[in-house]
């Protein structure tokens, strides 16, 4: 399908700009504010059509006959997925640091994925199905979600690649440099063997070569850790949000305000708390009507607004004679865990918050700023603006019950991986300040091919 639209090509330029760092370097998503597993992929998806489209209707087109995704996680298989679909020629090149592909996601037993969860309350966004043309899935575990992609890019491979050379997977890099000014890489690693889904490795090789295009796919790094508090990642497995079996109580300090950090005070405070249930178990009878009267009450605040001050003027909105949240709150009371006691900690970097109420700015979803309203409500954990050492002492918490969500450096990830940072340091800086890279379905319908259409 090649598009004659004068406006599909022109919306076409206006995406790609929003990814390229420079000719032929792209960034997908890592400097963008409240990135999710679907919103990365919308994003894949988008700059690949982008990039379709400006090759197949510029006069002279653009050179794209060689591509490297940097990163093997979700975002980085569906661009790749996504070339494999449209380009018929193009080769393509994974590299990722880690010995498998989704890495962070692979055995994710504890953790939740859904695609639309987070902007909750809006219309549709309870919909447990990606419905996406390329590496598409459905709510589920982290681990299930894994599964899912790498075993879709193995069908997506298998279908639209003519020859081994078509695509290369790199594992367990020892060395990653770029030179952004000729979008060269070195590198050393494993060169793989595809068998299906799974990727044998072979003798490890040291190689550079120049691309046409980079796409960087590499996320955000991995969270920044305290040496006196060490806090497993997000993504792995631990046993906090289960009942404690030697029958005492254990004390708990949970420092952070965002997403990861919201979702553990959940775990920690809520018994038998699952995020795929939680709100049908909040609003057991009025969920739609309840999500069409905070939808249109939020959109007229603004997503930027405090959601403190909303939650507590919407304390008094009635639903049958009866408040909504005041509901929701009886109901969450009822399940507070008992062997458990939690304190937030949320003094922030330099100590700069000094109010509950700011931790309800635009640092999380929507529904975990809920969550963590109605809690509060039922007195379900203390708050701290100590400095952390002082909270874990008051608190009486051992260090392994002292859970930092602290995030990642996306940019320091980022500049590490050049060699000439400075030439693209300012284009990075206007990427994280300006926050184009919307994640909405820019796409023409029928861009991408499935595999189960291939031949």
């Amino acid at each position: 399908m090649i598009s004659n639209s004068k406006d599909t090509f022109k919306r076409a330029k206006v995406v790609e700009a929003t990814f390229r760092v420079k000719h032929g370097l792209y960034l997908v998503g890592s400097l963008e504010r409240g990135v999710t597993v679907y919103n990365q992929q919308l994003r894949a998806h988008n700059l690949v059509w982008a990039l379709w489209e400006l090759h197949e209707n510029r006069p002279k087109g653009i050179k794209i006959n060689s591509v490297a995704i940097v990163g093997g996680g979700i975002a980085g298989l569906t661009a790749a997925a996504c070339i494999l679909s449209r380009f018929d020629n193009t080769s393509v090149t994974v590299f990722e640091r880690l010995w498998d592909l989704c890495p962070l996601q692979q055995g994710a037993d504890n953790r939740w994925l859904h695609p639309r969860i987070y902007g909750w309350p809006a219309y549709g966004s309870r919909a447990p199905g990606a419905s996406l043309p390329v590496l598409n899935w459905s709510e589920g575990r982290a681990s299930d979600v894994a599964r899912t992609i790498v075993n879709e890019f193995g069908e997506f491979s298998k279908a639209f690649i003519k020859s081994e050379e078509r695509l290369t997977v790199f594992l367990g890099l020892r060395h990653f440099r770029i030179n952004a000014a000729n979008n060269e890489i070195d590198w050393v690693a494993n060169k793989t063997e595809r068998a299906d889904a799974f990727f044998h490795i072979g003798e490890a090789q040291g190689g550079s070569a120049k691309f046409d295009i980079i796409i960087l796919a590499v996320g955000f790094g991995l969270e920044t850790q305290l040496p006196e508090y060490i806090t497993d990642s997000y993504w792995r497995n631990e046993q906090h949000g289960q009942p404690i079996l030697n029958g005492n109580r254990q004390n708990y300090v949970v420092s952070g305000y965002g997403d990861g950090a919201l979702i553990d005070l959940c775990r920690l405070t809520i018994e038998r708390f699952r995020q795929d249930t939680i709100l049908y178990e909040l609003f057991p009878h009025d969920l739609e009507r309840v999500e069409e009267k905070l939808e249109m009450a939020w959109a007229k605040q603004g997503n930027d607004a405090n959601a403190f001050e909303f939650f507590s003027e919407f304390e008094n909105e009635k639903l049958k004679g009866e408040s909504i949240l005041e509901k929701a709150k009886i109901e969450l009371s009822k399940r507070i865990r008992k062997d458990t006691r939690v304190a937030l900690h949320i003094s922030g970097k330099d100590g700069k918050v000094q109010t509950f109420s700011y931790i309800f700015g635009p640092y999380s979803s929507f529904l975990n700023r809920m969550m963590v309203f109605l809690l509060y409500r039922c007195g379900a954990f203390s708050i701290s603006f100590k400095d952390l050492k002082t909270t874990v002492n008051q608190h009486g918490a051992s260090s392994t019950n002292v859970l930092c969500r602290y995030g990642a450096d996306p940019l320091g990830h980022l500049r590490e991986m050049f060699d000439d940072v400075a030439s693209i340091d300012k284009r990075l800086a206007n990427m994280k300040k300006n926050q184009k890279q919307r994640p909405h379905q820019f796409w023409e319908p029928g861009t991408f091919r499935h595999y189960s259409m291939k031949g």
